[in-house]
């Protein structure tokens, strides 16, 4: 086998990694307009019936872009890489390269360089620009698009929250199971002086209600005195829904890995649970990787029965390759957050399902 010389070997990687570069960009912005399309849609009754200024869609759209974006590098370095590849062959320029020597390691290592720092970047991106532009954007849409107002406030114990007639302060609210953990309910007098204080280790959201394992109410009298009971399921009642604390809840979108991370510790250190926060915290690391993994699976398909790949076939082989690995994301991430998989393997799994498959049809190929 004949060896290319240096000057070759960079024209070749320079050529390769321009062409599939050219072709991402193409897919990733065909993806980014696809996905704003059917978002929109799939928002169209919600920003009727809120009459929501164009202006204000525009920039809830805006600030949610940066969050897109990283969801569909993966899909666009999948189809870059099958398509660029899959027009080499058509052109028989792929069969030229193979019989002047040149080794399927040669070809691929432009693009997997490439989708590594893709990958780098992502995790940049995803570190500063994606904690802020979508707090900014669930903002918009809860504050200025459905008209609630914000009654909380972040602080590094929990949040307050303005509630009817009282003020709450929450230790943590989880979404996914509608509970509020370590609820404390300050009631006031016409004065604002405290009249009673509840503690509730945790209230849970079903269809009739808040409902309240256990309460102790502290009362405080005009005259000093101060008594202490305990409080039946029934013996009080909030008037707000889990919809009401949906802005407040510090989601894993709106943390870099650093402050998702110390977080975590400050719930740990009040003795919550933190299974689903260790998942997304993996996840951080786990999803820029994709990018590396699906450049694998793309060259590996492209070359492997040196067919000519068309627009359709490539569309096809990605969609099928994405969607599954998707399935088993999202099926591990469930099971991670259950509790019922480690953080780490419900993070992983899906990688390495996708490294190990890329790697059998690459080396099948070579």
């Amino acid at each position: 086998m004949r060896v290319m010389s240096s000057p070759a070997s960079y024209l070749l990687s320079h050529y390769l990694r321009g062409e599939f570069l050219r072709l991402f960009c193409l897919c990733l912005l065909t993806f980014l307009c696809l996905y704003l399309i059917v978002d929109f849609f799939d928002r169209f009754d919600t920003f009727l019936k809120h009459a929501a200024p164009t202006l204000t869609l525009v920039r809830y759209f805006l600030f949610k872009l940066p969050l897109i974006v990283t969801q569909m590098v993966p899909a666009a370095v999948l189809t870059g890489s099958l398509l660029s590849l899959g027009l080499l062959a058509r052109r028989n320029e792929l069969m030229a390269l193979f019989a002047c020597g040149v080794s399927l390691w040669q070809i691929a290592r432009p693009l997997l360089g490439t989708a590594a720092l893709l990958s780098l970047g992502t995790l940049v991106w995803n570190e500063t620009v994606v904690p802020y532009c979508f707090h900014q954007s669930r903002h918009i849409s809860t504050v200025e698009i459905k008209k609630k107002a914000f009654k909380g406030l972040f602080h590094e114990k929990g949040f307050w929250y303005h509630g009817n007639k009282a003020f709450y302060h929450i230790d943590h609210f989880d979404s996914r199971q509608q509970v509020l953990f370590g609820l404390t309910i300050y009631t006031l007098d016409d004065n604002f002086q405290v009249r009673s204080l509840i503690r509730v280790p945790a209230a849970r959201w079903q269809e009739e209600g808040w409902h309240l394992d256990r309460a102790e109410e502290t009362r405080f009298t005009s005259d000093g005195q101060v008594t202490i009971r305990s409080l039946g399921a029934d013996g009080i009642s909030l008037s707000e829904t889990p919809e009401d604390f949906a802005l407040v809840e510090r989601v894993a979108e709106e943390f870099s890995y650093w402050q998702l991370r110390v977080y975590i510790q400050s719930l740990q250190r009040r003795g919550l649970s933190t299974t689903e926060y260790q998942v997304d915290l993996h996840l951080k690391l786990a999803l820029p990787c994709t990018a590396m993994v699906m450049a694998l699976i793309g060259i590996a398909l492209a070359v492997s029965s040196r067919k000519r790949l068309g627009l359709a076939t490539a569309f096809s082989l990605a969609l099928t390759v994405g969607f599954g690995y998707w399935v088993v994301l999202a099926l591990a991430v469930s099971l991670g957050h259950s509790g019922s998989l480690h953080p780490l393997i419900a993070a992983w799994v899906s990688n390495v399902i996708a490294t190990l498959l890329g790697m059998f049809f690459f080396l099948g190929a070579d």
